[in-house]
């Protein structure tokens, strides 16, 4: 037990001192337990699920081979990024776009959410299209949104994406999971 509490106490303090956490303390009144809200993960460092699969990123990308093949699984982290407190826990929290190239004919984009406290959001990543142009990603009435073109289901993939679409991304109203939605002016999004 004595040695459980002491890897408790080193890991805490180490996370303090990097800056990985912050401690808010309960009021003098109170019989509550200070408590642990983390900051939001660094995205080029960070794990995203996708179809419940973890893959954990390093400096913004992740190779991997596919079934022991000579065909790799490719994941970057693309340049856009957003900030703003979608769990309105006092700490900004981060969306990104990444890509996925499994070595097939699409390229596949997510918005992937980075979410700070003491009860991160798991499940943090969304499918967006495939072979898409992305535009830009903000933060706007406590939701993450992304503009990107894509195109209707009877416009062949060689084509250039032209109907521009805004996928949305917010939390449920228990803040326990995202909703993801799009809207757009041509009807893809039902």
């Amino acid at each position: 037990m004595k040695t459980k509490l002491a890897i408790l106490s080193v890991v805490s303090l180490f996370l303090t001192a990097c800056g990985g956490g912050t401690t808010e303390s309960a009021t003098s009144d109170s019989n509550e337990v200070p408590a642990v809200i983390q900051a939001p993960a660094d995205p080029a460092n960070a794990g995203y699920y996708i179809d419940g699969i973890l893959y954990t990123l390093v400096n913004g990308a992740l190779e991997q081979a596919i079934d022991e093949t000579e065909t790799l699984n490719k994941f970057k982290l693309l340049d856009f990024k957003a900030s703003g407190d979608i769990n309105t826990d006092g700490t900004d929290d981060t969306a990104v776009v990444l890509i996925n190239d499994a070595g097939g004919s699409g390229t596949f984009y997510y918005i992937g959410i980075l979410t700070s406290g003491p009860n991160p959001i798991i499940e943090n990543t969304s499918f967006l299209g495939d072979r898409i142009e992305v535009k830009g990603i903000e933060f706007v009435d406590n939701k993450f949104e992304v503009t990107y073109l894509d195109r209707d289901v009877e416009t062949s993939f060689d084509s250039p994406p032209t109907i521009e679409i805004t996928g949305i991304a917010e939390l449920d109203p228990v803040n326990s999971t995202f909703n993801f939605s799009c809207k757009d002016a041509a009807g893809i999004c039902l």
